[in-house]
């Protein structure tokens, strides 16, 4: 029986939504949660039936735990993901592992010598409508990609039950949040940019940004656009693709924010020539979600399956990042080449 802890609840609706996900692996324990905020610590262990430890090290240190979920502010996680590599025990990150293309190689090297089985959740891949998405991308159906637009956002600096002042009173807001999808998406349907425009914008006077905008230019001429928010309600999840031959547009039906964008809460409209249309309605026909991170995790850790590009999808969203957020706070278009390895 795997034990797992679960390391902070900063963000503890990811939190919240892991232990749930958990249910549906009765043999799995979580057997502690460790948090930097006390109290918030003391709280979600009793809602999860588990102790709290107070003492990071020590926790790290028990010989019947296995694992470690983190839910961290996107500047601790790092540091956290570091320590437990050191004490030998596996590691599933909540979408970031660094901020920095520097620290993410320096932890990488950690997770490669303490041979960890790490995983970073990177939830939208497994979303039908994006996996249509690159399915149609990898088939060439469409022509050449010369261009792509992710959107991602919700309400949570503006709604009824806005999101706790932590979020957005921070260096880093919604591009390390709902932002950080859209980036590691166009990783994964592209390939790396050579440099990106960014604008963080503050539509509420947090400190964090809440309403952003990046633009990324790749060798070949092809340009995306990722933007998300805080400050958008009923802004419905959306993924546009457009080519030498056609054009993919996909996205949710109504504005409401999921955590799993089902077929049926997704819309999808084509473009293409007479002679392309069966094809590219084969590619971009939905099918199940994708299998989760956390069932992917929880195999390795079993010896049933490996993640072989989870720590490089790690760096390569840690690069964007990095790039990005020097855009913004520079005001000037960034090179990826000229970032700090």
């Amino acid at each position: 029986m795997p034990n797992i802890a679960m390391l902070s609840c900063w963000n503890h609706y990811h939190a919240r939504s892991f232990v749930r996900d958990l249910a549906d692996f009765p043999d799995v324990r979580i057997s502690a949660v460790w948090d930097s905020a006390m109290e918030r610590g003391k709280f979600f262990a009793e809602e999860f039936g588990t102790d709290f430890e107070p003492d990071l090290e020590r926790l790290l240190a028990r010989g019947d735990l296995d694992g470690v979920i983190i839910d961290s502010s996107p500047a601790e996680a790092g540091s956290l993901i570091e320590l437990a590599a050191q004490a030998g025990k596996h590691v599933l990150s909540d979408q970031v592992l660094a901020l920095s293309l520097q620290e993410a190689n320096k932890i990488s090297k950690c997770i490669e010598r303490f041979d960890i089985h790490f995983a970073i959740d990177m939830s939208l891949r497994r979303w039908p409508v994006n996996i249509a998405a690159k399915r149609v991308v990898s088939a060439g159906i469409i022509g050449d990609i010369t261009s792509l637009r992710i959107r991602n956002a919700h309400n949570g600096a503006i709604g009824e039950n806005p999101l706790d002042s932590r979020y957005l009173n921070t260096p880093y807001g919604v591009f390390t949040d709902l932002g950080a999808h859209g980036l590691y998406l166009l990783r994964w349907l592209l390939g790396r940019p050579i440099a990106v425009t960014a604008i963080a914008a503050h539509y509420t006077d947090h400190r964090a940004e809440d309403n952003a905008a990046a633009l990324f230019e790749f060798p070949n001429g092809v340009l995306v656009i990722c933007d998300t928010s805080y400050a958008a309600d009923h802004s419905p999840f959306s993924i546009e693709l457009y080519g030498t031959s056609g054009s993919f547009l996909g996205g949710g039906i109504n504005g409401v924010h999921r955590k799993l964008l089902n077929p049926s809460d997704s819309t999808i409209r084509l473009f293409a020539p007479e002679e392309k249309k069966q094809a590219l309605n084969e590619a971009a026909a939905m099918g199940e979600a994708g299998e989760s991170t956390l069932s992917l995790w929880l195999k390795a850790m079993e010896g049933e399956a490996g993640l072989p590009n989870a720590v490089q999808d790690g760096i390569a969203l840690a690069e964007t990042l990095e790039a990005l957020y020097l855009s913004a706070q520079s005001g000037q278009k960034v090179y990826f080449d000229s970032l700090k390895a």
